[in-house]
């Protein structure tokens, strides 16, 4: 019987094996074979779209446009970078058959930064003889200053359009004593008394530090928004404030923007598009860009101007493969560096950062391949939204800084987050039994965090502080006493960085390609903003790295 029985169980086990086996191998050419067709599809040539006579580009800013669209994403769409948007509405500057673009803006995706290179290159459409509408049925400060550079600008007549337009307005939750009441602590260890990151967690309050910093980023903010607007609209500056002060644009509507004088027409969007010339005459921008689109390769040009755009979070870990939001991490970022460095025919480079920091190894790392290729090439740095903390790190070493007026930069300083969990484990029952040689073996611990432990951080902290002051020190030839006052966390707009040094010129991504291109007398070149193909293999290459290690789990 037990032969019987042990039989009975292996043929069971080989059955099974066997059925798990071609489970798992279905499951893996299935998925194959998707990433395949999904990826030769995504690079074959797509047909051009035709733009008749008299037509508009609708530019949605719903969408959402990233400095650098995700090299992990596999299903291909529509979408575009902010760079290629910028880009075509030069083209349509020069484009016979275009009347102009139409700005729906219900919604503004785009940074305050963004919004304010966007604006400059619809003043250059105005000024090659391109109208610009706006249309929304939603109105908030952001965009509005982006509709005030429009020729006309469209609402709904009614009521129960949105209007909001105040100063400013930020709440932060500070969490201390509700997570007091879950016996959970969060110790903070920041070098700099500005760097406020995640104070929230371990304060009942808001530092003044922290107060004072974000108070004088708003200010300057809405004064850059006085300025535009009331410039924009042939305003009284003063009137508008008030206006906005007193609340008028507030919980309002399109009637009282329009007596204001802040809208020019009323109009639903059907009944815009009747105005127009129908749908026919109306195309988005996303179809415009494929009747330009072509993609340069390092073939096209003996001059190269190499734009590497570095987004997102610093970490130390490789891109995951269906990661959401793009990332800042140091294979991708120094093999494109290295692609600069290497290749004869990349004259100059330069690095589009919207990064609010991270990991300060990575961003060391990535420091220092800067300043070496920068000791071979021109290297220059566009800030777009934020280039804060890590961010401003790796900006450091390079030739020159351009800053939009309402970047973010600056936040010098740094800043350890680690969580004690002694009293919620205490207060249920759990008791944690240790076994440790050494000391301070236990410092990473997630109980019991002492002052000494606190101290040792601490001082680690500050030896990466110091680092950080030696680079920006050496790389913007600021002197370190001087610059300490600039740091301990401090953040700055773009408009002050450069007059504090941290920056030297105020303008967008294509004031830093002419300033590059100018300042090295580099003519006839080519702009090169990503290598695709070859990105698209190496995501592949991961997609089956990935389905392996995903089927071996099963």
């Amino acid at each position: 019987m037990k032969i019987l029985d042990y039989l009975k169980r292996f043929i069971l086990f080989v059955i099974k094996e066997i059925f798990s086996f071609f489970i798992k191998l279905f499951l893996f050419l299935l998925i194959v074979g998707v990433i395949i067709s999904l990826i030769f599809k995504s690079i074959e040539e797509k047909p051009k779209v035709v733009i008749k006579d008299k037509t508009y580009v609708v530019i949605d800013l719903a969408n959402s446009y990233k400095e650098r669209l995700l090299t992990s994403s596999l299903f291909e769409d529509d979408s575009i970078n902010f760079y290629t948007l910028l880009e075509n509405i030069k083209n349509i500057s020069f484009d016979d058959k275009l009347l102009g673009v139409v700005l729906k803006i219900d919604s503004n995706s785009l940074s305050y930064a963004q919004s304010e290179e966007l604006a400059q290159e619809l003043s250059m459409l105005r000024g090659a003889d391109k109208k610009v509408i706006a249309y929304f049925e939603n109105v908030n400060r952001k965009n509005y200053y982006l509709a005030s550079y429009a020729d006309e600008i469209y609402m709904p007549s009614a009521n129960s359009t949105s209007v909001n337009i105040y100063p400013y307005f930020r709440e932060e939750f500070y969490t201390k004593k509700l997570s007091d009441k879950f016996g959970v602590k969060f110790n903070i260890i920041h070098v700099g008394d500005y760097k406020s990151y995640k104070e929230n967690l371990a304060n009942d309050t808001m530092s003044k530090e922290a107060r004072e910093d974000r108070t004088r980023i708003l200010d300057i903010n809405y004064e850059n928004f006085l300025d535009i607007v009331s410039l924009n609209r042939k305003l009284n500056r003063d009137d508008l404030d008030k206006m906005i002060k007193d609340g008028d644009l507030v919980a309002a509507s399109s009637i009282d923007l329009f007596n204001n004088k802040l809208i020019d027409k009323y109009s639903y969007w059907d009944n815009l598009v009747t105005i127009l010339g129908g749908k026919d005459k109306l195309v988005p921008i996303q179809d415009y860009v494929k009747t330009y689109y072509k993609e340069a390769t390092l073939e096209n040009s003996d001059d190269i101007v190499y734009v590497i755009p570095l987004e997102g979070d610093i970490v130390e870990s490789q891109t995951e493969i269906f990661a959401r939001e793009a990332n800042i991490n140091v294979n991708e970022t120094i093999a494109k560096l290295n692609i600069a460095k290497e290749n004869k025919k990349i004259k100059a480079v330069v690095l589009r950062i919207n990064s609010p920091g991270g990991s300060a190894l990575t961003a060391d790392i990535i420091a220092e391949k800067v300043k070496e290729l920068a000791s071979e090439k021109p290297v220059y740095v566009s800030m777009s939204s934020v280039a804060a903390s890590g961010g401003y790190y790796i900006s450091a070493n390079a030739d020159k800084i351009y800053v939009d007026r309402n970047t973010v930069t600056g936040s010098i300083g740094v800043v350890s987050v680690l969580v004690d969990y002694s009293s919620l484990l205490k207060d249920n029952g759990v008791n944690v039994e240790k076994i440790s040689e050494g000391e301070y073996s236990d410092l990473y611990s997630a109980d019991n965090f002492t002052e000494k432990k606190y101290n040792k951080i601490y001082n680690s902290n500050l030896k990466v502080y110091e680092d950080f002051l030696n680079v920006v020190s050496k790389g913007r030839k600021i002197d370190k006493e001087k610059l300490k006052t600039l740091a301990e966390g401090r953040v700055w707009t773009g408009t002050e960085a450069v007059k504090n040094g941290l920056a030297d010129e105020i303008g967008g991504i294509y004031s830093t390609i002419y300033g590059v291109t100018e300042d090295n007398n580099i003519e006839d070149y080519l702009m090169l903003f990503l290598l695709k193909i070859r990105l698209k293999l190496e995501i592949f290459i991961r997609s089956i790295q990935n389905i392996l290690r995903w089927i071996k789990k099963i």
